[in-house]
């Protein structure tokens, strides 16, 4: 059975959506994780866009250890050598910061980046681009995350997932958006899985 999201996302098309269907609309927001979305489903109705906002930001920060992890680790890293690999709302988030396109000794200076990150903390470096209008602009706080004591790097990280989330559930529900950047993807129900509290 499938469940194919919408092409528009408004709170009410979500809580009115099957289950599949709202799962699916929750994965053009959540990165690759659908026991997340799933979750999100199941706590509908929401009443506006806040309501589901402030949901998604305390359900993250809320998430035992395993589960935030599992989380994190779904996540792009920063350029990654396929960026076909990611979906299309983090090609859309990298590539307006040109990630996708970067020479050859910065792609290798980030390529480090990326494995000292990952050998230190378990899972890729999460940075909210759409909160940065270039690139140079966020270098010099990579060397303070990478030696961040775990557990705080770990509360950042989450943080930085949220914020995510709630600048892709905005674009979706901005009525000003260009429609061709709307996250327009089918999900089937069959990958559903992942952890159960």
């Amino acid at each position: 059975m499938q469940g194919t999201a919408p092409h528009s996302f408004s709170v009410q098309a979500f809580n009115q959506a099957t289950f599949d269907q709202a799962t699916a609309m929750m994965e053009r927001i959540v990165e690759r994780s659908t026991w997340f979305a799933r979750r999100a489903a199941e706590a509908r109705p929401f009443g506006t866009v806040d309501e589901l906002a402030a949901w998604l930001d305390n359900e993250v920060r809320d998430l035992k250890k395993d589960e935030a992890l599992q989380l994190l680790c779904a996540h792009p890293e920063l350029s990654p050598p396929d960026p076909t690999s990611m979906t299309l709302a983090s090609q859309m988030e990298q590539g307006r910061l040109e990630l996708l396109d970067l020479d050859r000794e910065t792609a290798a200076a980030l390529a480090d980046i990326n494995q000292r990150y990952a050998q230190r903390h378990g899972y890729p470096l999460i940075v909210a681009l759409h909160e940065h209008t270039e690139f140079g602009a966020i270098l010099d706080q990579f060397d303070l995350r990478i030696s961040a004591a775990p557990e705080e790097e770990l509360r950042r990280s989450l943080g930085q997932v949220v914020s995510v989330m709630k600048a892709r559930l905005s674009r979706l529900t901005d009525k000003t958006s260009n429609p061709q950047e709307a996250f327009q993807v089918e999900v089937t129900s069959a990958n559903v899985g992942g952890p159960k509290r």
